[in-house]
């Protein structure tokens, strides 16, 4: 898989360009208020950088990257309501690339996540979908488990409305406005949206009070000790303010399921695109890794970018995380 097989350049650079130009008219003018680590709450963090007016600090006690100070959730709702770049993604962007999605990424999730299950010795009977777009995880789950339950929670009209396309059960809701799932599901599952959230512990309580006692909560969501975070930082397209505003790292994780209280907790990174996204910024900016000649062997040998890659995820160290974590039975 490639980059540009699920971000196509002409797409990416577009939504980069509007969500600048919506933080500039959406934010510049709001008040704003320091937060703590939006991962360990520790109020311990330095300035790290500035992007489209938004000021990002690392926590000094997980290593999370966060935006700080933070508008207010007021002004993000207003935001991801009205704004160009949330309905391009919605409307253009995303259904220009959902069915290479469903193929590269949505059929090998749920292998992954199936298989996860069965190595926790987990049944999934029941599965509630926090933020499930067009609807074509559920789709696809269904496919592979056709006896589970699954309930699609998605605000916004137009996905819920694709969802229902799909035949899935869907509430059209904010997950922390859902009624009548407490205690329900086996499985909750979020998919890249912890990365947006004001709040990620309240997000994350949220969705444990759907999990019944014994079951699960899986996020997926980006990880600051990914590779190409690393090495891009403030020039990566994923660090894209207003949208993604919590970069937590595995540490970061942890804690902040502990603090949730989940337990069993384990932390993945199973990208595959890091050094892509890496060499592809290269190309348009060599000097990005001018001084590391070992990187530059690395990546420029196809063989080794490769098992450079394996590495990664296999050591914690994709940007793309999956995180799972058990609810007491008590």
């Amino acid at each position: 898989m490639k980059e540009q097989d699920i971000r196509p350049q002409e797409l990416l650079e577009r939504y980069v360009e509007l969500s600048a130009q919506d933080a500039k008219k959406y934010f510049s003018n709001v008040e704003r208020r320091d937060v703590p680590c939006v991962a360990c709450r520790a109020k311990d963090a330095i300035y790290q950088f500035s992007k489209y007016g938004f000021d990002y600090a690392i926590c000094n006690k997980c290593d999370t990257l966060y935006q700080t100070p933070r508008p207010s959730p007021d002004a993000f709702e207003q935001f991801y309501r009205d704004s160009e770049s949330s309905n391009y993604w919605a409307n253009v962007f995303f259904p220009a690339v959902a069915e290479i999605r469903r193929e590269k990424i949505v059929k090998p999730k749920v292998e992954g996540l199936s298989s996860l299950c069965d190595k926790i010795g987990l049944e999934v009977n029941n599965i509630i979908d926090i933020g499930a777009g067009y609807g074509v995880f559920l789709d696809e789950w269904r496919k592979r488990n056709p006896g589970t339950n699954m309930v699609a929670v998605e605000p916004s009209c137009s996905l819920a409305n694709e969802c229902r396309k799909k035949k899935l059960h869907v509430v059209e809701s904010m997950a922390e406005q859902v009624s009548g799932y407490d205690d329900f599901a086996d499985l909750v599952i979020c998919f890249e949206v912890l990365e947006h959230v004001y709040n990620p512990l309240d997000f994350l309580n949220t969705l444990k009070n759907m999990a019944r006692p014994g079951g699960y909560v899986f996020i997926s969501t980006l990880c600051i000790d990914g590779f190409d975070l690393q090495i891009l930082w403030d020039k990566s397209t994923q660090i894209s303010p207003p949208h993604h505003i919590n970069f937590i790292s595995v540490k970061g994780f942890e804690l902040l399921f502990k603090e949730a209280g989940l337990t069993d907790v384990q932390v993945l990174t199973p990208g595959k695109l890091d050094v892509d996204i890496v060499q592809n910024q290269i190309k348009k900016n060599p000097d990005l890794i001018s001084n590391d000649t070992f990187l530059q062997k690395i990546l420029n040998d196809d063989n080794k970018a490769i098992e450079f890659q394996k590495f990664l995820a296999d050591n914690q160290l994709s940007s793309h995380a999956w995180v799972i974590g058990k609810k007491s039975k008590e």
